[in-house]
């Protein structure tokens, strides 16, 4: 049996390839906006014009039925009686001509020729067919649209088409005015006028946090000759539209700031912090480098298998290399990003609180960029050097952090590596230098001109030193440093770090794969110029290294890094 016609509105082909917002449809919009004297939407009123339509196409198709005979193949029609089709979308025709037709299969019945009302050639159709036939069945049946529809259905399936056309019919029109994904009639929105906002600049700044629009709001006083949904609408309008103000809440709770007050870092990535070199996940390490790279919490060694975790009580944990300390900025690990709301949004503000001083500051998460910014200042007041551990972990209030980097009692200085750039090359050196916080040592680096040390990295990325030449050149210049020519692993990191930006994990697959690279214990790898050129290509290769001939040799499992 034959399924039970569809009207055209229930049908994906009419509202993906025919449907266009006609006047009526944005009339009718207007009249839902006027209604509900709010904004609405954009998946409300595409949803409303589906149903709409679908109740408009039904009444209409229930109009053209009402007085004309609907044909069936059981019906005895005489000639110039008129019949509508449900099959041929209900185009009605006048029987012209019966004659009697044969089928020894099925006995006597008769021919009847139609002449359409819209000029279509004339066709002939069976009547008196009294068999099973699917334009048999009930009436009710075939007039399409009369079984019960879920509305709901309805507008899941064809919502997304609509939506797409309507909202360009509506930016094309005057009389309407967005904010985000809401509508609203410019003829009910108040004017919100410079003076109000230089009012909302001056609250802000005096607040020194963003504000959410009702906030704000509250401190202007709008004429009350419309609604409060109206007022908050044409004030988001307003401040969106003015090149003071930054929306940093979500699209439905919009939250208010000043973009002078905000660190450059928010609308642009540091140069520093430029990715040359990421994790990309697969690359072989050595078993124990996995603690390494986990102390160290580079955002560049995040890969997408790396498995989640429940970091609510923990934080995060994470060693300064020298282009976070030179922006100002922290990883956004996945664990980290893990600890906040769920919404997608392009920066979102959030409070610290120093763990030792108690003051609090905002800093500012930019997902896509994988940095939090803002830290300059408290870098600054607990004199952080490259190589400082730092810790983050959540407190019981929304969007607020403990940040913690314990202080040292040692003021007497110790010698530590120093780096400068002389005659345009990075150069290391041992310098007596006071240590105000707890570092790793192998980490440590003082950079007195941190500056010289920026455009030292940008001649280097200018110049693509690829990952081979960078992993050598910085454990050449750290060798020069140790009486037994020995390199540790994260020592060559924060260094590589100083010339071009890079995850660990890349370093550490590099020493992994290279056969000039040798494991010696702890962390610490020699190196041999003769067999720059050599590569080991399995894993056991790179566990045995059959070309070494060092008697301190140490074998270290390798596995494919998989995420921290």
């Amino acid at each position: 049996m034959a399924a039970v016609r569809k009207l055209q509105t229930q049908t994906e082909a009419f509202w993906r390839d025919e449907y266009q917002p006609s006047d009526k449809d944005l009339d009718f919009v207007a009249e839902l906006i006027l209604e509900a004297g709010k904004p609405q939407r954009l998946g409300a009123l595409a949803a409303a014009i589906i149903l709409r339509r679908y109740q408009l196409e039904k009444e209409a198709v229930a109009r053209q039925t009402k007085n004309i005979r609907l044909y069936q193949p059981k019906g005895l029609y005489e000639p110039g009686e008129e019949l509508t089709f449900s099959a041929l979308d209900y185009k009605i025709g006048r029987v012209v001509a019966v004659r009697p037709g044969h089928n020894p299969r099925y006995g006597p019945f008769s021919v009847i020729r139609v002449a359409f009302a819209d000029g279509s050639p004339e066709r002939e159709f069976v009547a008196g067919f009294d068999q099973p036939h699917p334009l048999n069945r009930p009436i009710e049946e075939l007039l399409g649209g009369s079984e019960e529809v879920d509305e709901a259905s309805l507008v899941r399936a064809f919502e997304h088409y609509v939506a797409r056309r309507l909202e360009q019919a509506l930016a094309a029109n005057a009389s309407f005015v967005r904010f985000d994904d809401a509508w609203f009639l410019r003829e009910l929105m108040p004017d919100v006028h410079v003076g109000y906002l230089n009012l909302a600049e001056a609250m802000i700044y005096e607040a020194g946090h963003p504000l959410p629009t009702r906030e704000i709001l509250g401190g202007l006083e709008l004429p009350t000759t419309s609604s409060t949904e109206a007022q908050l609408f044409a004030l988001n309008c307003a401040l969106s539209a003015d090149g003071r103000f930054d929306n940093v809440g979500t699209a439905e709770n919009p939250v208010w700031y000043l973009r002078a007050l905000e660190p450059e870092a928010v609308f642009r990535q540091p140069e520093v912090l430029k990715p040359a070199f990421r994790a990309f996940g697969g690359e072989y390490v050595g078993i124990t480098m996995l603690d390494l790279i986990e102390q160290i919490g580079d955002e560049l060694d995040d890969v997408e298998t790396a498995t989640p975790q429940d970091l609510a009580t923990t934080g995060v944990h994470f060693e300064v290399n020298f282009p976070h300390l030179y922006a100002g900025t922290m990883p956004a690990t996945r664990r980290f990003l893990r600890l906040l709301p769920g919404e997608e949004r392009s920066r979102l503000p959030i409070t610290f609180v120093d763990s030792g001083s108690g003051q609090r500051f905002q800093v500012w998460v930019i997902p896509e960029g994988r940095y939090v910014c803002g830290l300059g200042d408290w870098y600054a007041s607990v004199q952080m050097v490259v190589g400082g551990q730092v810790s983050v972990t959540p407190t019981d209030e929304p969007l607020t952090f403990t940040i913690s980097a314990r202080l040292t009692r040692n003021r007497r200085g110790e010698w530590v590596r120093s780096a400068s750039v002389v005659n345009d090359t990075l150069a290391l050196q041992m310098q007596r230098a006071v240590i105000g916080v707890r570092c790793d040592p192998n980490m440590l680096l003082d950079v007195p001109n941190r500056e010289e040390i920026a455009r030292l990295m940008a001649r280097t990325e200018a110049a693509q030193l690829p990952l081979e030449a960078l992993v050598r050149r910085a454990f050449e210049e750290l060798s020069k440093l140790s009486g037994r020519g020995v390199v540790h692993a994260k020592s060559l990191y924060s260094v590589a770090n100083l010339l071009r930006r890079t995850g660990a994990v890349p370093i550490f697959a590099e020493l992994t794969r290279r056969a000039c690279y040798d494991p010696v214990g702890d962390g610490f790898w020699a190196y041999n110029a003769a067999l720059q050129s050599a590569v080991y290509h399995t894993p056991d290769e790179m566990r045995e290294r059959p070309l070494s001939s060092r008697g301190d040799l140490i074998k270290d499992q390798v596995v494919p890094y998989l995420g921290k």
